[in-house]
């Protein structure tokens, strides 16, 4: 073989390894960018299917005290049942006894007998007699006022008999909304009919209506992901939404960025693909290594910093969190500091899993953290709170700390991230002041206090 056929044949070979570097290297690049979007929604699923659960159980709550004192009082016989619900029903609209094929047995006031004949065609008494558990129907309309019924199975000797019971829509979707803040995206429980129950964003929309009439998920006609989810113990639907293009926003940017860099990477010569990738690798280490803390994995003070000033210059409204644990000195001193490196990270862990989507959460340094919220963040402290406070098994050990929050929110005396960190920092100061384990927010007379 020739000096040139040689020389081809060596251009040839590094033709070819090049070409089958640069399809590797975009097949893997788009596989990555594939599993950090498929990351992303499987976390939106999460969410709503705890959302869901959440409010089943909570419509589900009461069901046994509620059957303790269906069977307590209404189980005697038909003919005094009409006496008893009148002394039973204090402060209820009215309350019915069925069989369970629908047979009224007793009703207060007597005028709703006509109305509890009817419950026997309702989605909610059937589902009531099938599962034997409470269970409420959908949307109707009493004298103008949005109404609900709930059915509450109960035995009576070899059968079961069936107390109703009305409740507003006002009433139960105050006690509902609290379940869908888990969410962090607009939420809508929707009866069988497609009656709206309660909603954290206006109207449901056509596309998203049209949709998600059965339970799944897809992304709509207006580009809008969504899950639509049974809530148990009813005859609704849960629907959460959120714009796909807001959703995957976190993995956007960083697409954008990684395919130009394909693009060159793949018109140059073998040397310079392998050396650009060496050195597209070695800075994306770099740039991770300095935003996060290499214990927890989490954003560090510098990325918090960042971000928070990202949000203030954006006019967010925004909160910060600064948490520092009680009682992780003393796990240091008894159980060594690999165990206490162990509990740092599960602490990391626990406080991504207690907050929402769209919350910050990073390690300040030693056993202080902190979270930079969207809005109000009462109720992610006290959730925070409570999970951070349960205990921990390392290592073959029970590990009990607990934690001291302060809140600080961007206001008419905060302009600025530091500042902001400064009063959350002040406000833990307190909390830990008036006997640790507390929750406190900033006041203007902490900042005069410190001066």
């Amino acid at each position: 073989m020739t000096t040139a056929w040689r020389s081809r044949l060596a251009g040839g070979l590094v033709v070819l390894l090049a070409v089958a570097v640069v399809a590797a290297a975009g097949l893997y690049l788009a596989d990555v960018q594939g599993d950090a979007r498929r990351s992303i929604l499987a976390d939106f699923d999460t969410r709503a299917e705890l959302a869901a659960g959440v409010s089943g159980d909570t419509v589900s709550a009461s069901e046994e005290k509620t059957r303790e004192w269906a069977t307590t009082n209404f189980a005697g016989p038909p003919d005094g049942l009409d006496a008893v619900l009148e002394v039973q029903r204090a402060g209820i609209g009215w309350l019915a006894v069925l069989e369970a094929d629908g047979s009224v047995l007793g009703a207060s006031p007597a005028s709703v007998s006509t109305l509890a004949a009817t419950l026997v065609a309702t989605q909610g008494f059937r589902l009531a007699t099938t599962t034997r558990r409470l269970t409420y129907g959908d949307v109707t309309t009493e004298d103008g006022v949005a109404m609900l019924y709930a059915f509450q199975p109960f035995n009576v000797g070899n059968g079961i008999r069936v107390l109703a019971v009305p409740t507003t829509v006002t009433e139960l979707s105050t006690i509902l909304r609290s379940a869908l803040d888990v969410t962090g995206s607009p939420t809508y429980v929707l009866d069988s009919a497609g009656a709206t129950i309660v909603t954290t964003s206006g109207t449901l929309d056509a596309p998203l209506a049209a949709a998600a009439r059965t339970t799944g998920h897809g992304v709509t006609a207006d580009g809008k992901y969504y899950l639509s989810l049974p809530v148990a113990g009813t005859t609704w639907r849960m629907i959460i939404a959120k714009p796909r293009s807001e959703l995957l926003a976190p993995v956007r940017e960083t697409t954008r960025v990684a395919w130009l860099i394909f693009a060159g990477f793949a018109a140059a010569v073998t040397v310079i693909l392998v050396v650009g990738a060496m050195t597209l690798l070695g800075s994306a280490r770099l740039a991770h290594a300095r935003l996060h803390d290499t214990l927890t994995g989490l954003p560090n003070r510098a990325l918090f910093l960042e971000r928070a000033e990202a949000a203030i210059a954006q006019r967010h409204a925004v909160t910060a969190l600064f948490l520092d644990l009680d009682g992780f000195k003393p796990v240091n001193d008894t159980y060594g500091h690999a165990v206490g490196d162990k509990l740092l990270a599960e602490v990391g862990r626990r406080l991504v899993a207690a907050t929402r989507t769209n919350d910050l959460v990073s390690r300040f340094g030693g056993d202080e953290f902190l979270v930079l919220c969207r809005g109000d963040a009462t109720a992610v402290a006290t959730r925070v709170h409570g999970e951070i406070s349960q205990p921990y098994e390392i290592d073959g050990h029970t590990l009990r700390i607990g934690v001291s929050i302060g809140l600080a929110a961007l206001d008419d005396h905060t302009d600025d991230a530091e500042t902001l960190i400064h009063h959350a920092d002040l406000a833990l100061y307190e909390a830990k002041r008036t006997g640790r384990g507390r929750i406190e927010r900033f006041e203007p007379r902490l900042a005069t206090a410190a001066e």
